[in-house]
């Protein structure tokens, strides 16, 4: 009995000294080698973290995220509910991948034809020197707002600001006089599950054509004279055409597919190069299986996890070292 509390003891020693080890050593791995994880769910939609659409003029399914770390792998996997459709059940989805920005994907609205009608439209709601579409800049909070309608929002660190395609070089440095002219927007801070609010320029490649965004709709600017003409300052997001070489495909396994599954995963290295940030995943199914009656997804998640290279380590810590950089000394 006495060997046995000892050898109890021991193991509980060991396991105090353990498991604080263990959770350190997972909790290093998953810094280094980080993996972002967006999950959707029918039974809980408002807690999801995309919500899924459906085009019954396509016959499709498509659902958009935006990572903010960098990633190597993407896994794909979607559940469907049970269909008493025969064609559901047999052919499977074509299943797409490609790289934009969530805005650049809105219809096409009217051209933008004159100087005047785009400064019209740059100073919709906004009776101030700066039209829509700026970013100021308050130096002394460091901080940065994107003027929208004539109301301001703010970016809450220099992540977002990068990874939606603005430039430091593009601000405007304002006293705080200047930033209180302006009221809070509906959404107060840029978070990642926004678009790019109204008044933003972008310019697509290798076309250089020019669109404005606005109540939904992105307007192309017919000459880029027009641009330079209503908004001489005017500053623009980089991005690329959509065209059918710019998605990828992957090949789904029949057997998940007959149990209610579609699986994919897709290597990022590998993926059309591109200057967007939004992942807009699409499921098209055959004419015989309409998605508004026929295909009701049950849940679905998408995992981005990072190269397991010395380079991931290497750019996890510079990117660490970025942050804490510009959040807390460059001020």
């Amino acid at each position: 009995m006495k060997m046995s509390l000892e050898k109890i003891y021991k193991f509980a020693r060991i396991m105090i000294y353990f498991l604080p080890a263990l959770a350190v050593v997972i909790g290093f791995y998953f810094i280094l080698f980080p993996v972002e994880s967006f999950q959707y769910s029918s039974d809980q939609p408002k807690l999801s973290k995309f919500d899924i659409q459906k085009d019954t003029n396509a016959n499709e399914i498509s659902f958009g995220v935006f990572p903010l770390k960098k990633n190597h792998l993407i896994d794909l996997n979607v559940s469907l509910k049970k269909t008493d459709q025969r064609s559901c059940q047999k052919n499977a989805p074509t299943v797409t991948l490609e790289r934009t920005y969530q805005a650049f994907l809105y219809p096409m609205g009217p051209d933008i034809k004159s100087p005047d009608e785009l400064k019209d439209l740059l100073y919709a709601d906004n009776g101030t020197k700066y039209p829509n579409g700026t970013m100021l800049h308050n130096k002394p909070t460091d901080q940065v707002f994107l003027i929208s309608h004539g109301k301001k929002i703010l970016f809450p660190g220099p992540e977002i600001l990068l990874a939606f395609g603005y430039s430091f070089e593009n601000m405007i440095d304002v006293d705080q006089s200047v930033i209180d002219q302006y009221p809070d927007a509906q959404e107060k801070v840029f978070l990642w599950t926004l678009p790019h609010p109204d008044g933003i320029i972008f310019e697509s490649f290798p076309s250089h054509s020019f669109y404005l965004i606005l109540n939904g709709q992105k307007r192309l600017i017919a000459d880029p004279e027009i641009l330079g003409k209503a908004w001489p300052e005017y500053y623009s997001i980089p991005v690329n055409d959509i065209t059918p070489e710019s998605r990828s495909q992957c090949r789904i396994s029949q057997k998940d597919y007959s149990n209610g599954t579609v699986k994919c995963s897709f290597d990022a290295d590998k993926l059309p190069v591109s200057l967007g940030k939004y992942y807009l995943f699409t499921l098209k199914f055959q004419d015989l299986c309409q998605v508004v009656t026929d295909v009701h997804p049950a849940s679905a998640r998408i995992d981005f996890s990072a190269e397991k290279s010395y380079a991931t380590v290497k750019d996890t810590i510079r990117t660490i070292f970025a942050s804490i950089l510009n959040r807390y000394i460059q001020k």
